[in-house]
């Protein structure tokens, strides 16, 4: 049997996986089949919660017939929940992308999984793997990639 992997997913893959579905959707089986563990923060959870709020996100949440606080029950129950702390990393573009690798270390993470350019050009941190959705299914569940959710 594999090895359980130890994940943060970003915002932006939370936001896909809840309200498109697709690939992302495929990290909300994995931690359900208990192949993944997927972390979050209180910082992370905020940031969400925000996000789905925003009037663009509004007519997904309708269509899927959602509230955000049934979609923060739903990120909650597929996910483990780290203290955070705060960092600075010079190299990031955006500042805001601090508390996502913040998570990741404290979670100790093995894999940061984003689709974010300003967070993958940086392809590790402090030993963490930073990897786009498609290559972290690719590299370790490639099996995932065909099956229909």
């Amino acid at each position: 049997m594999a090895e359980i992997k130890k994940v943060v997913l970003d915002v932006n893959v939370w936001i896909s996986a809840l309200l498109w579905g697709g690939l992302p959707s495929k990290f909300l089986h994995l931690s359900r089949q208990k192949k993944i563990i997927i972390f979050v923060s209180e910082p992370l959870l905020s940031e969400l919660e925000i996000t789905l709020k925003r009037d663009k996100f509004q007519s997904q949440l309708n269509k899927r017939n959602y509230t955000v606080d049934d979609l923060m029950t739903i990120t909650k129950g597929f996910s483990e929940q780290c203290f955070t702390i705060f960092i600075n990393v010079p190299k990031l573009r955006d500042t805001k992308d601090n508390k996502i690798i913040a998570t990741a270390l404290t979670a100790k993470a093995e894999i940061l999984i984003t689709g974010d350019r300003d967070l993958l050009v940086l392809n590790e941190y402090e030993g963490i793997l930073i990897q786009n959705p498609k290559d972290f299914l690719n590299i370790y569940f490639s099996d995932y990639l065909n099956q229909k959710p």
